[in-house]
């Protein structure tokens, strides 16, 4: 099979697990064909963070078996609670997306803005397995290795890939449980693979579902929707190559489809209704809500903060007469609060480092649409629709709280911004890169009532004109200008591409150089799998790991060290002449040392390793500014016992 045979393969297997098992419990209970879309990706990731946990706890090894089984069992439950009479309730994604023949050509233009979005990634990857130049892409190639290799994807256990010891700490794992569903295919392109399949189609299809919710009686508005979340900037597409946090966009592109049932069901039931619809409504946002939160925490958070404004703002007039509709948003802020502001968040909340710029800076991020993730001219020409759809939507009550959420993300995207002492943006690493996806979700939404908003200041010039049949000429020239426009934005993209992608690029450092795996392919296969390798985790060799099954001490950057990693790493600056250092090293079963001089990033420990000379064995091979040597601990005097 090839390279490219491989990653399309991946993406589809990985397409098909993330929507038929959540798009059949919704069917089963009753959901229409798009709520059961619209739920599916976060309902597989549910399905696949619990089965993993169970699995691992059972000592069952992650594999397709058990993700059939907890998605059989979900289905089971579904098919119970509708015998029981407990079903959803008829909601505004009943029937088709849109009419039939509302956008000519509407399949196309979408498949355009794809191509636009990817295009210029893939040129600058070049091969299927590319590796992307980012510290959390090395972590979760490493993860996902660990995962294929020691058969354990459960969240409780999968962070030991970050440190040596093998201790289980808590990472949210139901992206790599996803991915290592998937067997045969190489890491690095297995990675890539589910990114593109979990980063593109739920986002688009999710956009345009939320359209579908809150404009239903605008036919266009889920293709505007959905061409506009494919070219908009801030995209989880984007993220992936601009800081690789892959869980955390995966679940950000997730979100959209979650939000959109959420806004249905929340309609359908506020007039009132019988308690099974509004359990059955209960048990599907509260498990999308739980596969949010084992992709990535902080998009569940979002997902509560967005849920409190929707039916905050949408009971409002109903809270007078049925006050305990105020619970809902209470209980939805609720967690928050809790991980805001008590030990339960402090893991995230400590965390320092988030790009800080100037108010007036920040402010222009926010109304121009210049996002710190790829800002790019053609954000600026979509905020001139958006702003008019912001306004408008202020104005219409039942599009109103997609205006107020609007707001309340881009309030805490200014926090991130300014570091403010506030700490709204806590949760989000204080940094405006992850809170730019929710935002764009919002903006690309609110096209809509902003093309409203054009279409009837341009009517009003032409009301007094005898009609035509077909497009008029404005019509015509305002599309030439969004495509022109659109494709302008090619060379931003190219280039916010090759920062990460390209073998080279000045200014910014590289983990894994072309040199560096060239060699690595031809003369990694002949090494000693089991002998482990002792390299900086900044360096090329940390790689090997994911990409080649070689033992690596050290294969995550950002490694909690032990004492024994730091031992090992200073004896290797005398092991060549101190046979207690080299002992030590073999002890623990060291068998080559990997030493670079442009490493992605210094690191005073780790960089130790490159003290040592060529006298500390044989050298196996070497690029202009690395070498991987074999250890050999045997003086050749004799005196030498490998026991």
């Amino acid at each position: 099979m090839t390279a490219l045979a491989a990653l399309v393969l991946a993406i589809l297997v990985v397409l098909a697990a993330a929507y038929l098992p959540g798009y059949a419990a919704v069917r089963m209970l009753g959901g229409s064909h798009l709520l059961s879309l619209a739920l599916g990706p976060a309902l597989a990731a549910a399905i696949a963070g619990i089965s993993a946990i169970l699995a691992a706890l059972v000592g069952i090894p992650w594999s397709l078996l058990p993700f059939l089984l907890g998605a059989a069992l979900l289905v089971a439950v579904a098919y119970g609670l509708r015998r029981l009479g407990v079903s959803l309730p008829s909601t505004v994604l009943d029937g088709p997306l849109s009419p039939r023949r509302a956008v000519p050509g509407g399949a196309a233009w979408i498949g355009g803005a794809v191509a636009i979005a990817i295009a210029p990634i893939a040129v600058q990857a070049g091969r299927p397995d590319a590796v992307l130049e980012r510290w959390d892409t090395l972590y979760h190639l490493s993860a996902l290795q660990r995962i294929r290799e020691t058969g354990i994807a459960s969240s409780l256990q999968v962070g030991a890939v970050s440190n040596t010891e093998g201790d289980p700490t808590f990472y949210p794992a139901a992206f790599h449980a996803l991915a290592a569903l998937v067997p045969g295919v190489p890491t690095a392109t297995l990675l890539n693979a589910t990114v593109l399949a979990l980063a593109v189609t739920p986002w688009i299809l999710g956009i345009a579902l939320l359209a579908r919710t809150l404009f239903a009686e605008v036919p266009w508005a889920p293709f505007a929707a959905a061409v506009t979340a494919a070219v908009i900037p801030a995209t989880p597409l984007d993220l992936w190559i601009h800081l690789s946090p892959v869980p955390n966009l995966s679940a950000f592109a997730a979100l959209p489809g979650a939000l959109a049932a959420a806004s249905a069901l929340w309609t359908a039931l506020l007039p009132g209704t019988t308690a099974r619809p509004a359990i059955a409504a209960v048990l599907v946002i509260g498990s999308a809500g739980a596969g949010l939160g084992l992709t990535h925490p902080n998009v569940a958070v979002t997902a509560l903060i967005l849920l409190a404004v929707l039916t905050a703002v949408t009971a409002l007039p109903w809270w007078r007469r049925r006050p305990a509709l105020i619970a809902v948003p209470v209980l939805a802020l609720l967690p928050v609060a809790l991980l805001s502001y008590t030990p339960l968040g402090s893991d995230v909340t400590g965390f320092n480092g988030g790009l800080e710029v100037s108010w007036w800076l920040a402010l222009g991020e926010v109304l121009l649409g210049l996002h710190t993730v790829w800002p790019m001219a053609l954000g600026v020409v979509i905020a001139v629709l958006w702003w008019p759809g912001l306004v408008a939507s202020f104005r219409s009550a039942p599009q109103r709280w997609a205006a107020v959420a609007w707001l309340v993300i881009a309030v805490i995207y200014l926090d991130a911004a300014l570091d403010s002492p506030l700490n709204l943006s806590a949760l989000y690493y204080r940094g405006q890169d992850r809170v730019s996806m929710p935002l764009a979700m919002l903006s690309a939404v609110l096209v809509v009532p902003g093309l409203q908003v054009w279409a009837r200041l341009l009517g009003r010039r032409r009301e007094d004109r005898p009609s035509r049949r077909g497009p008029s000429a404005v019509t015509a020239v305002l599309v030439v200008a969004a495509v022109l426009a659109t494709l302008a934005s090619i060379p931003a993209r190219t280039d916010n591409a090759a920062k990460n992608l390209a073998a080279d690029y000045p200014g910014r450092g590289r983990f894994l150089q072309a040199d560096e795996r060239a060699l690595f392919e031809q003369h990694v296969p002949q090494m000693d799998p089991d002998g482990t390798v002792l390299a900086s985790p900044f360096s090329g060799a940390a790689h090997l790991y994911a990409l080649f099954g070689q033992d690596v001490r050290l294969p995550v950057a950002g490694m909690a060290y032990t004492d024994l990693d730091r031992d090992l790493i200073y004896a290797t600056e005398n092991a060549a002449t101190n046979p207690a250092d080299c002992r030590l090293l073999e002890e623990n079963g060291i068998a080559y040392v990997y030493q670079e001089l442009m490493p992605y990033n210094r690191h005073k420990t780790s960089d130790s390793v490159n003290f040592a000379g060529a006298d500390l064995g044989t050298v196996l091979f070497e690029t202009g500014h690395s070498r991987m040597i074999e250890i050999d601990c045997d003086p050749g005097d004799g005196s030498y016992d490998p026991a």
